[in-house]
């Protein structure tokens, strides 16, 4: 009798293995790099508020070369904090 309970056990230790196996494993992120991430992604949606408000004042300054200049910052602020948030899942990390 307590050979079948031992097999039955073991049989059930078994499947709960395999089902721990296919369960996802948490990511674990870098928190310093997606906070940065987070940070720049801020930035640049400050910017665009800047760039639309100081259109809206009407004052001495060339609004396509701010649109351009501001554009800019905004790609390249959004292309960092994109990086910096894809870095801090470590199973995407290059290095």
């Amino acid at each position: 009798m307590t050979g079948r309970r031992d097999k039955n056990k073991q049989q059930r230790a078994q499947l709960n293995s395999q089902l721990e196996d296919l369960q996802p494993k948490p990511r674990k992120e870098h928190p310093v790099a997606k906070k940065m991430g987070d940070f720049f992604i801020d930035v640049a949606k400050l910017i665009i508020g800047g760039v639309i408000l100081a259109g809206l004042m009407k004052q001495d300054i060339d609004y396509m070369l701010l649109v351009i200049v501001g554009f800019g910052v905004v790609l390249l602020c959004v292309m960092m904090g994109v990086y910096l948030i894809n870095f801090s899942i470590k199973d995407r990390r290059l290095i």
